[in-house]
């Protein structure tokens, strides 16, 4: 019978694996971003002397290795598997023939929910189970003497080193005395006044700052926001199970052999049911696609980014991922509208202060060389990271520095990466560029950018952006991205004049040697009448061709009430569809 109970949750264990895998393996890329876990004893120290502090700093441990394919799903998957084997523990010592095999699964299900925030800290899961396996312990206690000693001292250490979760467990060590009817059950209320006094000195003290994170599971969340509703669902269902077991258990009759089929086809279809609705409401489908093109961008894997943005696309931020890695193929000028262009939004989006905007916006600065604002962008990244900082950003901080040339800073934050393990390899590699002109000028990626150095900084607003990035151009960068940003920008505020400056500026230069396909396409825009002009770019005989084409498709179907649907087939890839219509 045991071995049955282990191959269960075997499957279970299993089937949260492959669930986690295939349908969100992004995720846990993306979260683990959002802290600096530090490989130092008096980092741990530090830690550990919060409140929640041993939860907190193993949810810290682990999630540093959410930067590892297959680890995140893995460790989710065995703290949500722990979960259950710990609720059927406790449980089983209410009832111990309980027919309810759902019940130990309710509370991984209500957790697995709240997995999916990308706010949601791990903390939340351990310090659970932490609390069911003081709960186990104590139900283990036989003398009620004993066990309502016990209580009052493990409610305390619980509060200290799992956090606010040691009210659920006061809540359920005197639900249990009152359902066993212990004759002094009143004493198990000792522990929920010591939690609850513990709560308001933490509040007081500023170990906590608001009562939420004291007394609700609120604490195992990002401090700055509030959750939705489904954390607190692992809270209310346990008590609810105490409440239904110990029912059957006092109403559990001789022959009940057909009653326990029908309940168990009912508990499957629940399990079921729960399981697609949860995924439905709470899987955070809207952001699957960010998140994957997130880790593509963080990994610069560009042709699988591309891939990923096929299709229609209509979010800025996708646009922007798709710019960005066009840009790095240096492609950006040939092929950007193959894909649906939103307007200017799609290359550089509006910052919004959030971390994952400030992400984005760095790279993208960083691609087009203006250093300044992507170090701007990527310290406003770091500092509103969830945990103690964001490592992906503090990389990117360690390469803006090298390229100003602020080594002690530089070096400063390679010393902190050195002390991680995802990053420490890396951190050590940049060893070699402190205080090491030369070796910065023949990197392909520092050098370039650090002759682009403008002599002052300029804001990031667009008008600015682009005198900066002309500036970057005139300082001779061989950073052909810069110039393809500097182009679209133009191409799609439809600036003709300014895009006029540029490639007659800088046309046959190294930046721009011969002309891409929408920026021949721009001149004949800018310079319809004037063939004698285009020879001057030495435009292909075939886009000339082309634009006759369209050109007459136009004059063909111009009182045509739906013009732009007949040319976007096979003109929508062009600049003159976009300057037309869009």
């Amino acid at each position: 019978m045991k071995l049955n109970k282990i191959n269960a949750w075997v499957f279970v264990w299993g089937f949260l694996v492959y669930l986690l895998l295939t349908r969100f393996q992004y995720h846990f890329f993306y979260i683990e971003q959002n802290q600096l876990f530090l490989n130092v004893n008096s980092y741990g120290i530090a830690k550990l002397a919060q409140v929640g502090g041993l939860s907190g700093l193993l949810s810290e441990f682990l999630v540093q290795f959410f930067i590892y394919p297959y680890a995140g799903p893995l460790i989710v998957a065995t703290l949500l598997t722990g979960v259950g084997m710990a609720t059927q523990g406790v449980l089983r010592l209410v009832a111990p023939k309980s027919p309810f095999f759902i019940a130990p699964i309710l509370p991984m299900l209500a957790l697995l929910f709240v997995h999916f925030d990308f706010y949601y800290r791990i903390q939340g899961t351990i310090s659970y189970l932490m609390m069911l396996l003081f709960m186990y312990g104590y139900m283990n206690i036989s003398r009620p003497s004993y066990r309502l000693i016990a209580g009052a001292l493990l409610a305390p250490l619980l509060f200290g080193i799992g956090g606010s979760v040691a009210l659920l467990f006061v809540l359920l060590v005197a639900l249990y005395e009152i359902l066993k009817k212990t004759s002094q059950w009143y004493l198990a209320w000792i522990g929920l006044a010591e939690v609850c006094l513990l709560g308001i000195l933490s509040t007081h003290a500023g170990w906590l700052g608001e009562y939420r994170f004291s007394l609700t599971p609120e604490l195992y969340y990002h401090h700055k926001l509030h959750p939705q509703g489904v954390i607190y669902f692992a809270w209310i269902i346990l008590p609810i199970l105490f409440l239904i077991v110990t029912c059957w258990k006092k109403n559990e009759k001789e022959e009940k052999s057909k009653l326990e089929f029908v309940l168990i086809i009912l508990q499957v279809t629940l399990v079921l049911f729960l399981l697609n609705r949860g995924i439905a409401i709470y899987g955070d489908s809207k952001n699957a696609k960010l998140k994957e093109l997130d880790y593509y961008s963080r990994t610069e894997q560009w042709d699988k980014t591309i891939q990923a943005c096929q299709g229609n696309l209509t979010n800025y931020l996708y646009v922007c991922h798709l710019n960005m890695a066009l840009a790095n193929r240096g492609e950006l000028a040939d092929k950007m509208f193959h894909y649906n262009q939103m307007g200017v939004e799609g290359l550089i989006v509006p910052w919004n202060k959030q971390e994952h905007v400030s992400c984005l916006l760095s790279d993208v600065y960083f691609t087009m060389g203006a250093i300044a604002s992507s170090q701007e962008m990527a310290f406003e990244a770091y500092v509103s990271a969830m945990g103690d900082g964001n490592p992906r950003m503090l990389k990117r901080l360690v390469q803006t520095n090298l390229i100003f040339g602020d080594y002690p800073v530089a070096e400063k934050y390679i010393s902190t990466l050195e002390k991680t393990s995802g990053y420490e390899e890396w951190a050590t590699s940049q060893r070699q560029y402190l205080y090491n002109d030369e070796a910065i000028k023949n990197d392909s990626i520092l050098g370039t950018r650090r002759v682009m150095l403008p002599k002052k900084n300029t804001l990031t607003v667009l008008e600015e952006l682009t005198d900066e990035l002309d500036h970057l151009l005139e300082n001779g960068s061989g950073n052909k991205a810069t110039l393809q940003y500097l182009g679209a920008i133009y191409l799609l505020t439809k600036n003709l004049d300014g895009f006029k400056a540029l490639v007659e500026k800088y046309y046959g230069t190294k930046v721009l040697p011969i002309l891409p396909v929408h920026f021949q396409e721009a001149i004949i825009v800018m310079s319809e009448k004037n063939a004698e002009y285009w020879k001057r770019f030495n435009l292909s005989d075939a886009i000339v061709s082309r634009f006759e084409e369209y050109k007459k498709q136009v004059l063909a179907n111009r009182n045509h009430s739906g013009v732009a649907g007949l040319l976007n087939r096979a003109y929508g890839n062009t600049y003159w569809f976009y300057y037309m219509f869009k």
